[in-house]
C-alpha cells in the first residue's frame, strides 16, 4: 500500500511530484489522450509488479510503454523502415507493437513477449513527464482488470490508497482506449489488435504505407 494518499491537479506541481515518485520507484495515476492510466518506470521491476497487483492483472498480459518522441522508439523496438508511418500516426491515441530490440530494456517487463507496445500520447502532461524522467514509462489503464475505463479520477477512487499519487486532469471525454496494432518487420504485414481512439487514422495510414 502506498505511504500516503494524494490527488493533485494537473500542472507544474503535479509534474514535479510525479517525476520524483517515479524516479524513486513509485506508481502514479495520470491523465492521457485516451483514458486515465497507471504508470511507473519500465526499468523498475518492483514497480511494474506493483502495477499488476494494484489492478489484479494477469501477469501474462503485457504492459505498453510511453516515450516522449519518435527517436526514443529505436531504444526499445525495431523501427526499421517504418519511421515515416510512425511519424504520420504519432503522437496520438495509438499503441504500436514492434519487436523488442535492446538488452537495456528491463527483461522482467513482459518477459514472455518478443514484441513491445509503444505509445507517444497526444497529451502534454504525459510528454512532459516522459521528458522529465528521461526513461520509458510503463503504462496501463487506471482500473481493476476487466472493469470499465476511467475518464475521471473518481472512476478509480478505489485504487487511490494503493497509488503514490493521482494526477487529476479533469474529465477526459469518451472512455475509449488506444487503437493497438502490430507490424511485421519481415513481410510488412499488420494486424489490428484492438480498435480504439484514432482507428480511422490508423487504417488510412496503414493502407497508404504498407499496401
Amino acid at each position: 500500500m502506498a505511504d500516503h494518499e494524494r490527488v493533485l491537479k494537473e500542472g507544474p506541481e503535479a509534474l514535479e511530484k510525479a517525476t520524483e515518485i517515479l524516479l524513486r520507484g513509485g506508481v502514479v495515476a495520470i491523465p492521457t489522450d485516451t483514458i486515465y492510466g497507471i504508470c511507473c518506470l519500465a526499468e523498475n521491476t518492483d514497480a511494474v509488479s506493483n502495477i499488476y497487483k494494484i489492478k489484479g492483472r494477469d501477469f501474462s498480459k503485457p504492459l505498453a510503454i510511453c516515450v516522449e518522441k519518435l527517436a526514443d522508439f529505436s531504444k526499445c523496438v525495431q523501427v526499421g523502415k517504418f519511421s515515416s508511418l510512425l511519424s504520420d500516426l504519432l503522437p496520438g491515441g495509438i499503441t504500436v507493437v514492434l519487436p523488442r530490440c535492446t538488452p537495456d530494456l528491463n527483461p522482467h517487463l513482459n518477459p514472455s513477449c518478443s514484441t513491445l507496445g509503444v505509445r507517444i500520447p497526444d497529451h502534454q502532461f504525459v510528454l512532459d513527464l516522459c521528458r522529465s524522467v528521461g526513461k520509458p514509462i510503463a503504462l496501463t489503464s487506471a482500473n481493476k482488470s476487466n472493469t470499465g475505463n476511467s475518464v475521471e479520477v473518481q472512476d478509480f477512487q478505489d485504487l487511490w490508497e494503493y497509488l503514490d499519487l493521482t494526477v487529476d486532469g479533469g474529465h477526459l471525454g469518451k472512455p475509449q482506449a488506444s487503437t493497438v496494432f502490430s507490424i511485421s518487420v519481415t513481410d510488412n504485414s499488420f494486424t489490428i489488435i484492438r480498435e480504439g481512439r484514432d482507428f480511422d487514422k490508423v487504417q488510412l495510414a496503414l493502407q497508404r504505407h504498407l499496401q
